[in-house]
C-alpha cells in the first residue's frame, strides 16, 4: 500500500499534531511526556525541569542518578514533586543536565521587584 503524502498546509496545528501523533509512536511518547510536564509544573516547576531538561537531552533517570553521585530513587522522588532536593543535590544535578544552578534573593523596595542572582558554587 503507498504512503499517503500528508501536507499540514492549510490544517490546524491541532490537526497537523494529530496526523503526526497517528503516524509516530516516538511522537506520541513525547506529546505525553511533554503533557505529564505541564501538569507538573503546576505544581512543582523545579520537578517539572528536572523531568524536562533531562527528557530533552534523552538521559535516563539512572543516568543522571549515576553522573551525579545519587540513586535512581532519588531522582525519581524529585522529579515526581514528592521530595524537595537540597542545595548540593540540585547543583550536581544541573552540572549534568548542563546547566548551573542559580539562587535569586528577591525583595520589594518601594513598591519595586528587585532581584539578585547568584550562582551556586
Amino acid at each position: 500500500m503507498a504512503k499517503k503524502n500528508y501536507s499540514p498546509i492549510g490544517a490546524s496545528a491541532v490537526d497537523a499534531a494529530a496526523a503526526r501523533a497517528a503516524g509516530s509512536e516516538e511522537y506520541r511518547a513525547a506529546r505525553e511526556e511533554y503533557a505529564r510536564i505541564r501538569e507538573l509544573r503546576k505544581t512543582n516547576p523545579i520537578a517539572a525541569h528536572l523531568r524536562e531538561r533531562r527528557f530533552e537531552l534523552g538521559l535516563t533517570q539512572q543516568e543522571v542518578a549515576t553522573a551525579a553521585g545519587t540513586s535512581h530513587t532519588a531522582i525519581s522522588r524529585l522529579e515526581s514533586g514528592a521530595h524537595t532536593p537540597n542545595l548540593q543535590t540540585l547543583r550536581k544535578i544541573a552540572v549534568v543536565l548542563d546547566e548551573e544552578l542559580l539562587v535569586c534573593f528577591q525583595r520589594n523596595v518601594d513598591g519595586e521587584t528587585e532581584r539578585d542572582f547568584a550562582a551556586v558554587a
